[in-house]
């Protein structure tokens, strides 16, 4: 073991082992010699076995690595050695590195000094370049921000009141005008605010005294500029709108009849995180749609809404929020919405006067978008500039543009200029991105001031060639207006500011172009081009320009085109009574306008003044009507008839003359008046002294005026009509008597190659059960092309709204071929709506009536029926022609005698083609079953079946069986006179075609004898019209001028004070009861007695509710009161002259309380002086007077009973038996009574009576006097003397009586049947009608028929 140890150590000591090494070897290679094997044999060997193994393997490596070794320490003793000689060196480097070091550092310092100062320099430098670039960046806002530091400090001091006045505006000031507007903040709020708060040294709230504008406070030019481009007008009106609308907390109620607002507003709110939605009041999915805005904070616009609101929509518009942790609530419905505070809510109405709750007005902010007169006049004159020069309208408009640009630039600029300075951090001067953002906003800013300036004066310029055409758009202007103003006529008169521009265009495309004469101007100063368009405006422009004179020509013609074309459009939609108002109304309009014309005569022609005291008429009574004498007076108040009365009594003769002519129109006048009057003085004439011939007057002056073309009409054109409609425009028909416009559109239909036959045309008939179809084919029509026809939509006005909101959806993209016709009868009343009043302003208006004169009438009655037709109708053809020509001239004057109005018919009656057919055929029927005519059947079957059927007067039916009876008679085959001058054919020598020609050739002029009256019905007639065309007139506003240099309110307050001073005072009830007590147990005097005591209290109430509304309008003018309703009414028929409460629509109650009358206010003021008058005479004693002016009686009828009573109680007849005749006396007025006359027997004397249709004898007249009942009676019946209206009757007598056998009871008394006495109705007014009173017998010797057909009736008062 030794041994072995021993040679690991010889090893490793290097001793020499070669031999013993080198004789192991072959061991080792032996097979067998490794442990494994050996193992196996013997363990102790496999281990000296591994150690032999191992020690040869150490040894090799020792023997291997051995002279590595020697060589390594060989090396290591180099290295040794070289390291120290390496240290060495090192040191001495290090030695001289620590001196360089030294060096370096001392060199860097001294380096860094030297920066330091350089940095320093550069840094100043820098600095000081920057502070004067900062300085001269801002230089030009320094002025304006000293200034506006300095205002800024002194509006900071006014604030309060500033503000409070803009509040003001916003609340207040919304729903009115732009004068009301300016009188309420002017006048009312700041005269207010300055006398109580801001006077003194010490004012309490402190606000601008001196030109105050709360528009400053409410907006800004940019903000302006924004709302421009996004559609809102320019004018000051909308822009005080649109800032009402922008401040307000309540939600805005838009008045946007034009729909001008509502444009806006779609583009104002049309961001799309507004998400606007656009809804209807009923509409399917409002409620949802409201429900998401409010969640979400949209907005919500709810347009169209009438005058009422769902309630459901309350606690939004009251914003009835409930608040629940951070959260708010409102309720809808049945369940709570979350409220989003970014939820807005806009509320829209097209009505042009909407009546709305006073809640509505409290919770929301109405805003008055109406257009104005000057708003619509610039938007006009841009519109024709656009037509006559489109180069001008493009760069004006891109000029607009592009300044309302450069103010929201500025504001923007300035803004950001502000903004960069606030937030700058450190020193300012440092800020290089700052001063560089502010060198280029000033850059900017000085670019857009310049090219602003620049625009200026090419807007200047532009201006200047554009106010050129500015009488063409005041005069478009005017005429909307008065378009606009015509629905206070009829509630069809609506017209759309869309429809009149498109007959505004229509207008100036009717012009021939413009002469091709272009002179080279330079209009524009632009100094260089940018993007914005102003490259346009430079030097190379050349403008086609007119010369003065004839762009003067110009613009009369384009005036012209569009006047004519806009009444043609007015006048096609315009019933036959209204157009010659309407073509006086524009006449007179434009001549005031244009100055031709002052206002003050027009009003003098409107009014028909009234002096208060005319003074003596001395001769002129001979000819002269009193009442014409006063209005003759109050013209001297005109310059060129002062005077007048005095000369009329010099010349008295040719004045009568002249006023007793038929055509004083065209008469020559009287001294120097035939000189110095112009056609409109003759007008004024004309008015005052024969207002029957007005009217054809002003159809002279207005054809003389205007042209032909605005009195005679060219016949209706449909194919005209048509061509102005669109798939967007309806065709609105109003439906009369005896026209039917589905012939038309058939008709016109075919030439279009639209026919039922094909499927593109359908006619509906609407009543119960028709809405769906119709719906149905606008649907169908509104996508494949079409036309639907709806006739009688007036039957369905529930369903009306629906089909307006349906055609507004379908027209958004409907068929070019789309077409839709309507058609509906008008409403009873003028004021009346059957229609949606946005569904008529969108249509194209056709009112075409039928011809009211006979010949029209006859020949189109007659062209019912053919040759054919007549020759198959009845085996009896002669004498069927006969009876049939007579019956169509039946029916052409019964449609005829309506235009005389209750004298022709007391009430409207719709007589119609289809009673002349069924009438037809009846007498075909009755003809074929009798072998003669019979003449009494087919009078009572005509009269009181078939056109009495729709009569339900009892007059008015005596009045139809009258005709029959004249014109139904054998003596029609023998060349009966059907009218004076016209007798009917002889049917065995006319065929159906000679018929016409006879009446082509031989019925003379149309004249009221024709339809049986007395030629003073046609004065009437025409009297009537012309005191209808004033008075609308004056009701559309005509009397703004009444009060002179005052206002209205000022001439409402006189009126107002006059009749509260005259108004007289109450009945004493309680003293006169105790004074009647006695009196009333007398037979002879009880009746009478209470008939005084009920006509005292009717008048105490009267006079009472006079005075009391009357004090109630002068608080409301005063301010003390809210005005109502009521109070408005009262003092708009105080400024009209009318009797308050007399427009069925007012709620005044004047006329409730008071008579039936026609008169105006001044008139039945004094009417009622007088009755109360005569009730004091009455009441003094309660005695009867000896004639009882029974016109002065509310209730005439319990006088009259009061006679009858105590006649009854002194004969002793029954009361039900008993019964009035009457006698006319010899008496001309009570006057004439002997003083010491007694009370006729069984009666009493009544006066104040007129007669019309008729006259009565004066005492020089009467051939023989009776004297019955001790009153002294005579006279019959005369026919009329010319232009005597309405005479007064004598003193009537009035005679209770027994009831003859022989006497007819009917509903209006007991008919006689004499043919001496003429069964005459008593009317209250010439209204007749509701207004009978009883019936009176006249007598008579000629036949009652003739009285019957020139309706011959008592008056109780007359109309003036």
């Amino acid at each position: 073991m030794e041994y072995l140890k021993l040679l690991k150590v010889k090893i490793d000591e290097s001793m020499d082992l070669s031999i013993q090494m080198k004789e192991i070897r072959p061991l080792l290679a032996l097979e067998h010699f490794k442990p494994e094997i050996i193992v196996t044999k013997n363990s102790a060997a496999a281990g000296l076995t591994k150690f032999v193994i191992n020690i040869v393997t150490y040894y090799d490596i020792v023997i291997t690595v051995e002279p590595k070794r020697i060589a390594l320490a060989e090396a290591n003793a180099q290295l040794e050695s070289a390291n120290n000689r390496l240290k060495n060196v090192n040191e001495e480097v290090a030695q001289l590195q620590a001196r360089l070091t030294d060096l370096t550092e001392n060199l860097r310092i001294a380096e860094e000094e030297k920066q330091t100062a350089l940095d320093a320099v550069e840094r100043g430098q820098r600095k000081l370049d920057l502070a004067q670039r900062l300085m001269s960046a801002l230089a030009s806002e320094n002025e304006r921000w000293k200034e506006s530091v300095i205002l800024m400090e002194a509006a900071k001091t006014l604030l309060t009141g500033d503000v409070l006045l803009s509040s003001a505006f916003i609340s207040y000031a919304g729903p009115f005008t732009k004068i009301y507007r300016d009188k309420l903040m002017n006048i009312t709020f700041f005269e207010f605010l300055k006398t109580r708060f801001a006077s003194g040294d010490t004012p309490e709230i402190p606000m601008s005294i001196e030109n105050p504008n709360h528009m400053s406070i409410l907006t800004s030019d940019a903000e302006i500029a924004i709302w421009n481009q996004d559609g809102l007008p320019a004018d000051l009106v909308s822009t005080e709108n649109g800032a009402i609308l922008n401040n307000t907390n309540r939600w805005p109620l838009i008045i946007d009849p034009q729909l001008q607002g509502i444009a806006w507003l779609r583009n104002k709110e049309s961001a799309p995180g507004r998400n606007m939605q656009i809804v209807r009041l009923g509409q399917k999915d409002m409620m949802r749609k409201l429900e998401r805005a409010l969640e979400n904070g949209h907005t919500l616009v709810i347009e169209n809404i009438g005058e009422s609101i769902d309630a459901m929509l309350s606690p939004v518009i009251q914003r009835a929020t409930i608040k629940r942790g951070r959260i708010l609530y409102v309720k809808l419905g049945d369940k709570e919405v979350e409220f989003n505070e970014d939820f807005r809510l806009y509320l829209h109405t097209k009505l042009s006067n909407p009546h709305f709750p006073p809640e509505i007005q409290a919770e929301t902010t109405l805003i008055n978008f109406t257009v104005t007169p000057s708003g619509l006049s610039d938007q006009l004159l841009s519109l024709v500039v656009r037509k006559e020069r489109e180069d001008l309208a493009e760069l004006a408009e891109s000029l607009v543009k592009q300044q309302n640009a450069f103010k929201i630039k500025m504001k923007e600029l300035e803004d950001s200029i502000l903004e960069m300075l606030a937030n700058a951090e450190g020193d300012i001067t440092e800020n290089v991105a700052l001063i560089e953002n502010l060198e280029e906003t000033k850059r900017v800013s000085d670019d857009i001031t310049k090219k602003s300036a620049a625009a200026k004066i090419t807007q200047a310029n532009i201006q200047t060639t554009s106010n050129k055409y500015k009488s063409v758009a005041e005069r478009s202007s005017q005429l909307f207006f008065l378009m606009n103003d015509l629905s206070k006529i009829h509630s069809y008169y609506v017209y759309s500011l869309q429809a009149f521009t498109m007959v505004f265009y229509r207008g100036i495309d009717l012009v021939s172009t413009t002469p091709q004469k272009i002179v080279s101007e330079q209009v524009t100063a632009t100094e260089e081009e940018d993007d914005t368009k102003t490259e346009n405006t430079g030097e190379e422009g050349k403008i086609p320009e007119l010369t003065d004179e004839e762009l003067a020509k110009r613009c009369v013609t384009l005036k012209d085109s569009i006047t004519l074309t806009s009444y043609n459009y007015i006048r096609r939609g315009l019933f036959e009574k209204d157009k010659l108002t309407v073509g006086t109304m524009l006449t007179l309009s434009i001549a005031v306008s244009e100055g031709i014309l002052s206002a003050d005569e027009v009003q003098y022609l409107y009014l028909g003044k009234v002096a208060p005291d005319p003074g003596n008429m001395g001769p002129l009574h001979e000819w002269m009507p009193e009442a014409i004498w006063p209005k003759v007076k109050a013209l001297e108040g005109l310059k060129r008839f002062v005077g007048l009365g005095d000369n009329m009594h010099s010349d008295s003769d040719d004045w009568q003359a002249w006023f007793d002519g038929a055509t004083p129109e065209t008469a020559r006048l009287p001294g120097d008046y035939q000189k110095l009057c112009t056609p409109f003085d003759r007008l004024i004439l004309l008015r005052t002294m024969r207002p029957d011939r007005v009217s054809t007057a002003l159809s002279t002056y207005i054809a003389n005026t205007m042209g032909n073309e605005y009195v005679f009409q060219q016949p209706f054109d449909m194919t005209a009509t048509y061509a102005e409609t669109s798939n967007q425009t309806p065709v609105f028909f109003v439906l009369f008597p005896g026209v039917d416009p589905t012939p038309w559109v058939e008709q016109l239909g075919k030439t279009h190659g639209i026919s039922q036959e094909n499927g593109t045309f359908t006619n509906i008939s609407m009543g119960q059960g028709q809405e769906k179809p119709a719906e149905a084919v606008i649907e169908r029509y509104a996508k494949e092309g079409g036309w639907c026809f709806l006739q009688n939509v007036h039957l369905m006005t529930s369903w009306v709204p629906k089909l307006e909101r349906l055609l507004e959806v379908v027209q958004e993209s409907a068929h070019e071929n789309f077409r839709c016709f309507v058609s509906a009868e008008p409403p009873g009343l003028q004021g009346m709506k059957n229609m949606p009043e946005s569904l008529l302003q969108t249509c194209v208006k056709v009112a075409n009536e039928a011809p009211a004169d006979i010949k029209s009438n006859l020949t189109r009655a007659w062209a019912n029926f053919t040759p054919d037709s007549m020759a198959e109708a009845c085996t009896k053809p002669d004498e069927y022609k006969a009876c049939l020509f007579s019956l169509c001239w039946f029916h052409s004057i019964v449609l005829g005698r309506r235009r005389f109005g209750a004298q022709g018919w007391s009430r409207k009656y719709s007589f119609n083609t289809g009673d002349l057919l069924v009438c037809s055929n009846v007498l075909a029927t009755y003809l074929d079953a009798n072998p003669a005519v019979p003449w009494d059947d087919l009078r009572y079957i005509f009269g009181e079946i078939m056109y009495g059927g729709h009569i339900t007067d009892a007059w008015d039916r005596r009045t139809n069986n009258t005709y029959l009876q004249v014109l139904m008679q054998p003596e029609l085959l023998a060349g009966l006179e059907l009218a004076p001058g016209f007798k009917s054919p002889d049917p065995q020598k006319h065929g159906y075609t000679d018929y016409i020609t006879y009446i082509n050739a031989q019925l003379p002029a149309e004249s009221p004898p024709q339809f049986g009256l007395h030629p003073n019905a046609e004065i009437g007639y025409l009297m009537a019209t012309t005191n209808d065309l004033f008075t609308t007139i004056l009701s559309m506003g005509g009397a703004s001028g009444v009060a002179g240099a005052g206002s209205q309110s000022d001439a409402v307050k006189s009126t107002m004070n006059d009749l509260k001073e005259r108004c007289p005072g109450q009945f004493e009830i309680l003293t006169l009861m105790k004074k009647a007590e006695p009196l009333l147990h007398e037979p002879d005097k009880g009746p009478y007695v209470v008939c005084a005591l009920q006509e005292c209290r009717r008048m105490n109430v009267l006079t009472s509710e006079i005075l009391r509304s009357l004090q109630e309008l002068e608080k409301g003018l005063n301010g003390q009161l809210n005005m109502t309703q009521s109070m408005e009414d009262l003092s708009k028929a105080l400024l009209l002259c009318q009797w308050p409460g007399r427009d069925p629509f007012s709620q005044c109650g004047w006329e409730k309380r008071a008579w039936p009358s026609k008169k105006a206010l001044v008139p039945q003021f004094t009417d009622m002086l007088l009755r109360h008058a005569q009730l004091t005479r009455w009441t003094e004693e309660l005695i009867t007077p000896m004639s009882v002016w029974l016109s002065g009686l509310f209730n005439p009828m319990a006088y009259l009973t009061g006679v009858t009573q105590v006649t009854s109680r002194a004969t002793g007849e029954p009361l039900d038996k008993m019964t009035q005749q009457t006698f006319v006396t010899t008496y001309k007025d009570p006057s004439a009574i002997p003083a010491n006359a007694q009370f006729p027997e069984n009666g009493a004397y009544i006066h104040g009576l007129f007669i019309e249709g008729a006259r009565w004898p004066s005492l020089d007249e009467i051939e023989e006097v009776e004297n019955i009942g001790g009153a002294p009676v005579g006279g019959t019946l005369l026919e009329s003397r010319l232009k005597e209206l309405m005479p007064p009757m004598p003193v009537l007598y009035i005679r209770a009586v027994p009831v003859s056998p022989s006497w007819e009871a009917s509903a209006v008394g007991y008919l006689r049947h004499q043919e001496d006495i003429y069964e005459c109705p008593v009317f209250i007014t010439t209204m007749r009608g509701p207004t009978y009173l009883f019936l009176a017998t006249l007598r008579t010797t000629e036949s009652k028929h003739k009285w019957t057909l020139t309706g011959t009736a008592l008056m109780l008062q007359t109309d003036t």
